[in-house]
């Protein structure tokens, strides 16, 4: 009776996924509410950066025993970083239930912390740290890479960074909060209040050139920029020109370890997918150069899982098409109905991916680009649907709020170019 009542609850303060209008006046079946089990949870979007009145520091200062040195010194392979994750009550954690693939509790989205591994020198870290760092690990990480497993640089690189660095740590436990405020509310004015800050600490360090060569400030962008796909918030064109400073600063100190490359690795493949956001004639450029400049990130998740390279095949061949589908309209502008082969070929692709399909994720970017380009019923549709299907295991905002651009996206169809339109509607991380 209890958990009905709070059920019930629930229900009264969490909105559906927008109603979509078709072309014909109808309304897609989508816009119906989901399942009690399918719930979409209302939209987390921080304030912006003049928003809070009094900025404070949310996190203690930390001066723990530093485990990033094993990354940097080379010491650290993907033996030693299995071995060293433990349950949270200092057990050893179960081979299958491991930090390394959590799909258990990736699925499930449990608002609190996951019950299982962390580095065991996290330990003596703070109870609400912990919890904020294990939900990053199991929730967060294995969404922004393609495929999870043995090795997962936003949990085997940067969690171990932010336990030693202030400025990491804050924008992990920023994330984090974000991705557990719809269920937990009370974490929405700390996430609000770290993410000012965090801007603020890094507009200063980087206006000053010989603070530039700055690997903190480096992961502390991009794991914002993560924050952005979460909250499906306005920050994309700010936080998006200080990972361009530091990423080229970094890129000409001539320093290289394995944090670099995959620091690189993200950079790259944030550049591809927001450039286009942003404007055309920064997307144009950007999807001119060779796509195989950016594609480290998926090229590298066939390294790690060979047995999966026809399916990573096919997601490189999918981005590619709809890159292809924004560059035409962007340059050409044809007549909508010219875009309907393009599109049937991607769908028909696409038809072939499962939903529940391990990477699926990796095409949020594209299921967008195809419907924003779509016309017709089906094609709206089809990959509409698929971005909703995405959001039913990330529960990313950037989602909704994409589904709701697209209905001004479509109304300007007929006159302007959706392309040129885009950065005046949402200046959202689509990823």
């Amino acid at each position: 009776m209890a958990s009905d009542i709070a059920l019930k609850k629930v229900l009264r303060l969490v909105p559906t996924v927008p109603t979509l209008l078709w072309p014909d006046g109808s309304i897609t079946q989508h816009g119906q509410a989901p399942p009690s089990n399918e719930l979409v949870k209302s939209r987390v979007i921080p304030r912006p950066v003049d928003d809070v009145p009094a900025l404070q520091s949310f996190w203690d200062t930390s001066t723990l025993t530093s485990t990033f040195d094993l990354v940097e010194n080379g010491d650290c392979n993907l033996a030693n970083i299995e071995d060293g994750f433990e349950t949270l009550d200092g057990e050893q954690s179960d081979s299958n239930h491991s930090l390394m693939h959590c799909e258990a509790c990736f699925a499930t989205h449990k608002p609190g912390f996951c019950s299982l591994a962390l580095p065991s020198s996290l330990q003596v870290m703070a109870r609400q740290d912990r919890e904020l760092f294990a939900h990053f690990s199991s929730a967060v990480a294995p969404v922004m890479v393609v495929l999870d497993g043995k090795f997962n640089g936003y949990r085997n690189l940067i969690l171990p960074l932010a336990y030693e660095d202030e400025l990491v740590k804050g924008a992990v436990s920023v994330v984090s909060m974000y991705h557990l405020a719809p269920e937990r509310p009370e974490m929405q004015f700390h996430a609000d209040v770290g993410l000012q800050l965090i801007i603020r600490q890094l507009l200063q360090r980087t206006s000053q050139s010989e603070k530039a060569l700055d690997l903190s400030a480096w992961t502390t962008i991009v794991v914002l920029l993560v924050g952005e796909t979460i909250t499906g918030g306005s920050n994309l064109p700010l936080l998006f020109k200080i990972l361009q400073h530091l990423s080229t600063a970094n890129s000409n100190s001539g320093q290289e370890s394995v944090m670099h490359s995959f620091l690189h690795e993200q950079t790259r493949m944030m550049t591809l997918f927001a450039q286009p956001l942003l404007g055309e004639s920064a997307g144009t450029t950007t999807l001119r150069t060779p796509l195989e400049a950016y594609f480290d990130f998926i090229s590298n998740a066939a390294i790690f899982h060979p047995g999966l390279a026809t399916q990573i095949g096919v997601f490189k061949s999918a981005i590619c098409q709809a890159c292809n589908i924004y560059l035409r309209r962007a340059t050409q502008n044809p007549e909508q109905s010219e875009s309907s082969a393009a599109l049937d070929t991607l769908k028909e692709l696409c038809e072939g991916i499962h939903p529940n399909t391990p990477g699926h994720h990796t095409l949020v970017w594209v299921y967008f680009v195809a419907a924003a380009e779509s016309v017709s019923l089906g094609h709206r549709d089809f990959f509409t649907m698929r971005l909703q299907e995405v959001y039913s295991r990330t529960r990313f905002h950037n989602i909704p709020t994409a589904l709701s651009a697209l209905q001004k996206l479509w109304k300007v169809q007929s006159e302007r170019r959706w392309t040129e339109v885009l950065p005046e509607i949402m200046p959202v991380f689509i990823i």
